[in-house]
């Protein structure tokens, strides 16, 4: 007897454990015909099995595959998508520096030209007043001049 009437007489048998018929007696009244049928069935259904075993496990692997490629590349797209923003980052960071350089540059440039401008202004108006006061001294000195020469003129005539 082959395994795979075996198998069948096995299963006949503990089907007939659970209340299903008994089959196991018609693999004894068979002949030699229907067992080889049997047994081809039998051998047939176990390959058919196992390819759908090795289909299945062959499924697994690819389906394994696809996924560690997809995630490989969700990996690298979020590597490059980091790697851009950081280099976006860095440079909107330098552009702000050299907007706040030029910036800096320009209110220095300007104050420089204020102070440029106060200290002209500051210097005129110190040499008009300068200029004002030799005014003021020549005139007090022409005064004093005259007073002088007029209480001389007065002190003749008294005299």
């Amino acid at each position: 007897m082959n395994l795979s009437a075996v198998l069948l007489q096995t299963q006949a048998r503990a089907a007939s454990k659970v209340g299903l018929p008994h089959w196991s007696g018609l693999f004894n009244a068979v002949d030699e015909r229907a067992r080889r049928v049997f047994s081809t069935g039998a051998e047939q259904f176990v390959n058919t099995a196992q390819r759908a075993h090795d289909a299945a496990a062959e499924l697994q692997r690819e389906v394994g595959r696809v996924v560690e490629t997809q995630t490989a590349t969700v990996a690298q797209t979020l590597q490059q998508g980091f790697e851009e923003l950081g280099s976006q980052a860095s440079e909107g960071l330098n552009q702000l520096v050299q907007t706040t350089r030029e910036q800096a540059d320009e209110a220095e440039r300007v104050a420089s030209e204020v102070d440029e401008e106060m200290r002209s202004s500051m210097q005129e108006a110190g040499n008009q007043a300068k200029a004002g006061m030799q005014r003021g001294k020549e005139a007090f000195t022409q005064a004093s001049s005259h007073a002088d020469e007029d209480d001389k003129s007065t002190r003749r005539k008294a005299a």
